[in-house]
């Protein structure tokens, strides 16, 4: 193609939405049998978009099944959920169909929920589980859920390696400086207002939820993780040949409630004046 074009190969075969739909199936068609290719090329885009849809509507209604789990686990709900969220995500990939579609597109592929999102999400998820549950505990639920012992470097890189790498890559991915480009027309910088939006978006539901749960429980910010529901609260977070590298933090004093049948025995042991 680019031979034919005259052209280097980079211009022909840019990345993009392009090199899907344009220079892909121009290059099938020089193929010998070429309506067979072309049709296991779509087939395959299909499925790839049928993956994706399956995997952020389950993520999605998994969720919010364990938020809400009274009413949305009753019989027959899950699926309307499941409706419901496939629906909406019909409705907003509408826009990209339109005559400036392709500029959403590009402006949702470039600054959407994904790159900086998913690495600062992944960052504290990997510092929550094992810094705040425990690298120790978690990794006892894994042994029980599979039946044997992973791998122990797994705990030293949820606490150390994965986070270091996480935001080591966000750090750089925010140096480089993103320029938006639909068949060569740049997007104009007011567009890129609106793709900050986009990446502040997810990344706003971590600071949320710590606020609506610090709302509603304002004495629950110190909280150890020793005092969240779990098997074995007093195992230490971290251990190394069998010693204890960071230890479980001690319960909260809480004054100890008195049992009902011991306050009635209490009660009638007490003489009657």
């Amino acid at each position: 193609m680019a031979y034919e074009k005259g052209l280097s190969i980079e211009e022909v075969a840019s990345s993009g939405p392009g090199l899907i739909f344009i220079a892909y199936p121009k290059a099938l068609s020089l193929l010998p049998g070429s309506s067979f290719w072309a049709v296991l090329f779509f087939l395959m885009i299909l499925f790839l978009g049928l993956d994706s849809q399956f995997v952020c509507v389950e993520s999605l209604a998994t969720g919010l099944t364990d938020m809400f789990p009274g009413q949305l686990r009753r019989r027959g709900h899950r699926e309307i959920l499941v409706l419901v969220i496939a629906v909406v995500c019909f409705l907003l990939g509408l826009p990209c169909l339109t005559e400036g579609g392709m500029f959403v597109f590009q402006l949702i592929d470039t600054y959407g929920p994904s790159g900086i999102s998913l690495l600062f999400i992944a960052c504290f998820e990997c510092i929550v589980i094992s810094w705040v549950y425990g690298a120790d505990r978690f990794y006892d639920n894994i042994e029980d859920m599979i039946g044997y012992k992973p791998f122990p470097l797994l705990k030293y890189c949820w606490m150390f390696i994965t986070p270091l790498i996480c935001w080591a890559t966000m750090m750089y991915d925010l140096s480089i400086k993103k320029e938006v480009f639909v068949y060569r027309y740049k997007i104009g910088s007011h567009w890129g207002i609106l793709g900050t939006i986009l990446v502040l978006t997810p990344l706003i539901s971590i600071p949320a939820f710590i606020l609506i749960s610090q709302w509603k429980n304002p004495n629950t910010m110190t909280t150890p993780s020793s005092d969240l529901r779990q098997a074995r609260p007093d195992k230490p977070i971290l251990t190394l040949c069998k010693k204890a590298i960071f230890k479980a933090q001690p319960p909260p004093n809480r004054p100890v409630e008195e049992n009902k049948e011991n306050r009635e025995k209490r009660e009638m042991e007490e003489p009657m004046v």
